[in-house]
């Protein structure tokens, strides 16, 4: 698959230099419209109960971002609003972006209540996206159900074979972590079709609808901190329940996870593994193969397996201090470029043309800008 985008230099909002290296980027939101959505929803029966509320129907939130930043809105659509492919481009050229990973940004649907009228509206948004996106020759991350195995089983096999489809989409929160053996079918379908796994933070975190909530009184604490927690208790559950170890191939992309708390899982998860391996040999997958332990140290399969997005980057200043973090990291296998368009938390490939510790470091620059994408994305 050829770069989707064709950039104009005159427009660029980075450096120059960005407009020489290929840039991928595996959090690109399209926010289509609720009335364009509508007529994708096949069952009339959804459908009359999505005639007034289209899917996201009003719940009672602790937090809102419009608290925390000055323009009084959540900053969902600062840098504007994508519904077709030629929206992209345009959006793409100021950032030099030549190939965005786009999904169609449901990402509220996990918190919804009715699983029947949740399947509607992710049908849609992905009937909607292989019209606009697929069928433009985008590359496309089209959703998955996590509440429904079945569901995403169905979806994947309606689209998974399609041209210009190079990832499945669903969400990680703490309540189902993804290392359960219900998830073993959709992982084998995954394997079978060559498609990694995204998983985007939901707004379905832990503190929303309990009492640690009600003392987290700033987005600080609700966006930055939580879900990087439920990325490493998703990746930790995985790794140690052996979902690598039977599906080799498979691949996990965190989106929005943060990334620094890799080398803390990296290490701690090889320390305790080694001083405590017995009972791996009675989690599910392991006593059904009759295996007693992981096959490889914990710490691979993070660093074989598992990505992290990059947005927001959080890079340190010092050019030393931010090559040792990176390097513990093992960002030159883990990390992929994510921009998070359009939201507020817009992170332009800036940081790759102006910190040392890239510049100094081209092999690196390119892994996380292009090179760890090509690798496990179907392109």
């Amino acid at each position: 698959m050829e770069s989707s985008i064709r950039r104009l230099d005159s427009n660029l909002e980075v450096p120059e230099e960005a407009a020489d290296v290929e840039v991928i980027d595996l959090d690109f939101h399209v926010n289509p419209l609720e009335e364009e959505l509508r007529p994708y929803v096949e069952d009339d029966r959804a459908l009359d109960r999505l005639s007034t509320e289209f899917g996201m129907w009003p719940m009672p939130d602790k937090w809102d971002a419009a608290y925390a930043i000055s323009e009084g809105t959540e900053g969902l659509f600062t840098q504007g609003r994508a519904e077709y492919a030629e929206d992209v481009r345009e959006a793409c050229e100021k950032f030099s972006i030549d190939m965005p990973i786009v999904n169609a940004g449901l990402n509220m649907l996990p918190q919804q209540h009715h699983p029947v009228l949740k399947n509607a509206v992710l049908e849609a948004g992905n009937s909607y996206m292989l019209d606009h996106f697929v069928d433009e020759g985008m590359p496309t991350a089209l959703s998955i159900a996590k509440w429904d195995i079945d569901h995403a089983l169905k979806e994947l096999d309606r689209w998974g074979d399609e041209d210009n489809v190079v990832a499945a989409y669903s969400w990680f929160d703490p309540r189902r972590p993804w290392g359960i053996e219900e998830f073993d079918p959709v992982f084998e379908k995954l394997e079978s079709l060559g498609l990694p796994l995204l998983l985007h933070g939901s707004l379905a975190f832990w503190p929303q609808h309990s009492y640690v909530g009600d003392e987290m009184l700033t987005w600080t604490e609700v966006l930055g901190f939580d879900w990087p927690m439920h990325g490493m208790v998703n990746t930790v559950n995985m790794i140690m329940r052996g979902v690598f170890d039977r599906y080799p191939d498979l691949n996990v992309v965190f989106q929005e996870a943060g990334h620094w708390w890799l080398p803390f899982a990296r290490y701690r998860m090889d320390e305790f593994y080694e001083m405590h391996p017995e009972d791996i040999q009675i989690t599910p997958r392991k006593f059904e193969d009759e295996e007693h332990y992981l096959n490889r140290p914990p710490s691979e399969y993070l660093r074989d397996n598992i990505y992290v997005c990059t947005q927001p980057f959080a890079l340190p200043r010092r050019a030393g201090e931010a090559k040792s973090m990176l390097d513990t990291s093992m960002a030159r296998d883990t990390f992929m470029y994510s921009s998070d368009w359009p939201h507020q938390t817009l992170d332009p490939p800036t940081w790759f043309f102006t910190s040392r510790a890239f510049t100094d470091d081209e092999e690196l620059r390119d892994n996380i800008l292009h090179q760890n994408a090509r690798d496990i994305l179907r392109l």
